[in-house]
């Protein structure tokens, strides 16, 4: 462990830095150092609450249920099936509510990172990773310190946050925009993807 303040490293049970008198709090002043010769100078996000992924795949459905929605929907169809014109729109309406909310949310999932990352350092390692696994699949874009990864035409920015944790911001192309919807199931599975081999080439997972 290291403290925040100096960067003199601590001892585990020490409450005070020897070197600055910091206090030490386990979420907020300690960094643990990765393990990787190619990022000695880099530390963890202190964020308590940044998430973590093991594996690349999709972030789980936060709402899979929907389909009993569907289920219970249709079911007046044996009795009578003139009900279902009041019971099917309120479930595909609800679907398509619960849909938009979810995916928005994916885009405030703050995961945990390194710091400092350049925006050369997360191309450099991502994308032979993404290419590796998508090949001509994957675009890549640079606005700024910003890099961007399309993939099936919908566009995911690495934002890097102040408290050394990233987002990716999926959005749509402005022609796509008009003409389609970004679908629940594809943001989820590109967001794990991307997420996780970002981590993993800095030695988070």
């Amino acid at each position: 462990m290291f403290c925040k303040n100096c960067g003199a490293e601590l001892k585990d049970d020490v409450k005070f830095c020897p070197s600055c008198g910091t206090a030490i709090s386990e979420k907020t002043n300690v960094k643990d150092t990765i393990n990787d010769e190619s990022n000695d100078n880099k530390t963890l996000s202190a964020n308590p609450d940044a998430i973590i992924l093991k594996s690349a795949a999709p972030l789980p459905d936060k709402f899979d249920w929907i389909k009993w929605a569907y289920f219970v929907a249709l079911l007046p169809v044996v009795i009578s099936p003139g009900i279902c014109i009041i019971t099917l729109p309120i479930a595909l309406i609800m679907h398509s509510y619960l849909s938009d909310y979810h995916r928005k949310k994916i885009r405030k999932m703050h995961f945990q990172f390194v710091s400092p990352v350049s925006a050369d350092e997360i191309y450099n390692k991502l994308e032979p990773a993404l290419t590796h696994r998508w090949g001509n699949k994957v675009e890549f874009d640079r606005e700024g310190e910003t890099i961007s990864v399309k993939y099936k035409k919908i566009i995911y920015d690495i934002n890097l946050m102040e408290d050394g944790t990233f987002c990716l911001w999926w959005r749509l192309s402005l022609a796509r925009a008009f003409f389609s919807n970004a679908g629940y199931k594809q943001i989820r599975t590109a967001t794990g993807v991307i997420a996780y081999e970002l981590q993993k080439q800095f030695g988070v997972n």
